[in-house]
């Protein structure tokens, strides 16, 4: 069994605003900080090969947090960065709908093939992040790898392992933040063993705002 474990980063000050954050570099939230260290504490007993993360802060902070608590350095890799909303970054899901109806509608039909107005596709962004997944495979043949990302590269990825159809992500794969996915590579195949485990965070945190339930 050779076991990695994406996480998606916890809750940035956009998230909490309900707002879409793509690309842009946005940071952490006090909770957000709070969420890293309850992933560090789940993954603390583990013996971790190698701790990789998204350049974006949010993911990057993420998973300095988790890394002190695995004693790993993160190696960052610019092909986990989150999905280019173009010029939808920073507006919030009724804001989008209002100003692009007719973008968002087909957006919202198909987002692996269509994407935001200078945005990205999902299906770029799996042509993107593939590469990623054959390199730390074939650099990490017994797994153990701790990889820090995104909440659509986490959906995607689980999407394109279990052979659903791409455009199916938003729909049918929750990923809220700090959330815990373990993907396995055995027998040159990936499949899913975990996805959007969050029970090591507390109870009490805050409702998830509406970019979580949305997008």
């Amino acid at each position: 069994m050779a076991p990695f474990y994406f996480l998606r980063h916890g809750e940035a000050t956009w998230n909490a605003e309900g707002r879409l954050c793509g690309s842009t570099d946005i940071p952490l939230s006090d909770v957000g900080r709070q969420q890293a260290r309850a992933l560090g504490g789940r993954l603390q007993s583990l013996t971790v090969e190698a701790l990789y993360s998204s350049p974006l802060s949010r993911a990057l902070e993420t998973a300095r947090i988790v890394g002190e608590a695995i004693g790993r350095e993160p190696v960052v890799d610019v092909r986990l960065v989150e999905l280019d909303y173009g010029v939808w970054e920073g507006s919030t899901f009724d804001e989008v709908k209002r100003i692009y109806p007719e973008v968002y509608q087909a957006w919202d039909t198909d987002p692996a093939d269509v994407a935001p107005p200078a945005g990205e596709t999902g299906v770029h962004l799996v042509e993107r992040v593939r590469p990623f997944l054959a390199e730390v495979a074939e650099r990490h043949p017994l797994g153990n790898v701790v990889v820090v990302c995104h909440k659509t590269v986490c959906r995607l990825i689980a999407c394109h392992i279990m052979g659903m159809p791409l455009r199916d992500y938003r729909r049918r794969v929750p990923m809220q933040n700090a959330a815990l996915n373990i993907f396995e590579f055995a027998s040159g195949q990936w499949r899913v063993l975990k996805l959007n485990d969050t029970t090591h965070l507390d109870s009490s945190r805050p409702a998830p705002g509406p970019s979580e339930a949305e997008f």
